[in-house]
């Protein structure tokens, strides 16, 4: 059997948790596929479990057995050294797969030859399942919900993230720069970015996932300490992560823009188009003027002056920078303590990103 996909779970513990996520793994993935399993030294029964694990017609399975807890990143990396498939697959241990998850995937990746990173849809990433809904029902619902298939993101996440077998080749493995975790698919992201590729999520598969149930072990001081030191390791690699206010005055300056704007959120940033009077939705804007839609641009509607100066000054996470023609508006947002562009410049962007 070739497999398609290899799909890298790291364990540590929680047997519970993991045999869900195994099960449900096995019952709901219908492709040929390769299950490599890393464990960390698990003392509760997972490894024994795990060794227990047989090939079936559609998977096989491979076991790693460390003596040591390596942590997220080396233990991923272990798995993409085995892996030699078209697709890998890095999944977090308190996943619930559903039918036709990595099927949806592949679709996408077959369909965008320059797509080269992938989320599935998820709880992850805000989209929740109706009440008495089984999460089988809720994934059957976002197929015929969903009219795209792709949506495009800044950043992928890496509770369940699929590589193309040309990102690793040319990209490498996850950075150690970021052990023992946190981060390390963020700059992964950049990296496939910067490499040509566009990271995104295939909107029409689903996985739901325990959110954070595989770090309960590691206690919330020392992983609000490793998360800091990551976002250090990060923001002093990549500069800091913008949250981009444009201010235009019409639909025509907006549609003369969007692409920038798309370009700046393929830089890890995210950028709200603010719109005298707009009457468009997102999804039109984007299909109109020929874009796949993009998580990290949005479109705000103001009436007036007032209205935008409002809309602006109540967010409790400030814009930095404000990119703004009207010297008028900004002069009272420089004076309110914004960083003030008067129109799009790609230096300028790139030294407000830069930590000091």
């Amino acid at each position: 059997m070739n497999s398609i996909c290899d799909v890298v779970v790291l364990t540590w513990n929680q047997l519970d948790v993991v045999k869900k996520c195994i099960e449900s793994f096995f019952e709901k993935t219908n492709i040929p596929s390769r299950l490599i399993i890393i464990d960390n030294n698990s003392c509760d029964g997972t490894k024994e479990y795990i060794a227990s694990l047989k090939d079936t017609e559609n998977h096989q399975v491979s076991i790693v057995l460390n003596s040591e807890n390596r942590g997220f990143v080396r233990g991923m990396n272990q798995g993409i050294a085995l892996s030699e498939a078209p697709y890998v697959c890095l999944a977090n241990s308190d996943l619930i797969f559903t039918k036709d998850w990595l099927k949806e995937i592949i679709l996408v990746f077959e369909k965008y030859p320059d797509v080269g990173v992938l989320n599935p849809d998820s709880n992850n990433l805000g989209l929740r399942f109706d009440k008495g809904e089984s999460l089988d029902e809720a994934a059957e619902r976002l197929k015929i919900r969903e009219s795209g298939d792709f949506e495009e993101m800044p950043f992928c996440i890496g509770f369940c993230m699929l590589i193309r077998r040309s990102v690793i080749e040319k990209v490498g493995v996850l950075s150690e720069e970021f052990i023992p975790m946190f981060f390390e698919d963020t700059d992964y992201s950049m990296k496939s970015n910067q490499a040509g590729y566009r990271v995104g999520v295939a909107k029409r598969s689903y996985v739901w996932h325990e959110e954070h149930v595989s770090l309960k072990d590691i206690g919330d001081k020392r992983k609000e300490e490793i998360f800091k030191n990551s976002r250090d390791v990060f923001f002093k690699k990549w500069g800091k992560i913008l949250r981009i206010a444009w201010i235009v005055e019409n639909y025509k300056e907006l549609v003369e823009n969007i692409n920038r704007g798309i370009e700046l959120a393929r830089n890890g940033n995210f950028v709200w188009f603010f719109v005298k009077n707009l009457k468009v939705n997102k999804d039109k804007i984007f299909k109109e003027n020929g874009f796949i839609k993009h998580s990290g641009v949005y479109f705000i509607s103001y009436r007036n002056r007032v209205d935008l100066m409002w809309k602006i000054l109540k967010k409790k996470k400030r814009y930095q920078p404000i990119i703004v023609k009207s010297r008028f508006l900004g002069y009272l947002f420089a004076n309110l303590g914004y960083e003030v562009i008067k129109k799009f410049d790609r230096s300028k962007i790139t030294e407000i990103k830069k930590i000091g």
